[in-house]
């Protein structure tokens, strides 16, 4: 079930807890504002996690769980969602399509490594940090940090998609056609995924 939390005036604000969905967006004009979050758990409409046209899904990888998984595996799998991304903001009618950004994939590899590491999925980085200053961390400049995704528990990139995309906020930051760039990050704790996807507007 997703649940939507007004905090901060006129930002919308969440953070996830165990088992417990919140979604988190707002306004463009203050980038720190516009992130938003994911997992699997408890969201009937992620009961079938599958991209359900065979003509339009990418190929995915899916990690076995008695296998851990390589950088060479996770960087594909990551390479992955930035192609779905693009498939769904060309159905959407964006002209452009998003780019990589070494600077933005270095912060969304952090956030996800120091997620799985430290057992926790926010927005907020232990150490205070908004997604703003982990992108500025990374180099990207901070007047073009746009917006972050994150999720956990997805196998495969088609089924983190569908997640961001079954969610109104997450949909929103995938196809604004006004952002340029793109970084994925897809980190483990155990056999479980933590997914990052941070948004640029150069």
């Amino acid at each position: 079930m997703v649940l939507y939390v007004l905090s901060l005036g006129v930002a919308l604000f969440a953070l996830l807890g165990t088992g417990i969905t919140m979604i988190q967006s707002g306004p463009a004009r203050d980038a720190a504002q516009n992130v938003t979050a994911v997992t699997p758990s408890h969201d009937p409409t992620l009961s079938t996690p599958s991209v359900t046209s065979s003509s339009e899904t990418p190929s995915t990888i899916a990690l076995p769980s008695s296998i851990p998984p390589t950088r060479d595996r996770i960087t594909v799998a990551e390479a992955t969602v930035t192609e779905i991304v693009n498939r769904e903001r060309t159905k959407a009618g964006c002209t452009q399509m998003l780019h990589t950004d070494e600077r933005l994939r270095k912060a969304a590899r952090a956030h996800s490594a120091d997620m799985a590491k430290q057992n926790y999925f926010s927005h907020v980085g232990l150490d205070g940090s908004s997604f703003v200053d982990r992108i500025a961390r990374a180099g990207y400049p901070r007047s073009s940090a746009a917006a972050e995704n994150i999720a956990y528990g997805y196998a495969t990139a088609a089924d983190v998609m569908k997640g961001w995309m079954n969610s109104e906020g997450h949909r929103n930051n995938i196809l604004n056609c006004s952002l340029k760039a793109i970084g994925v990050g897809l980190a483990y704790r155990g056999n479980s995924p933590y997914w990052t996807q941070d948004f640029g507007r150069s």
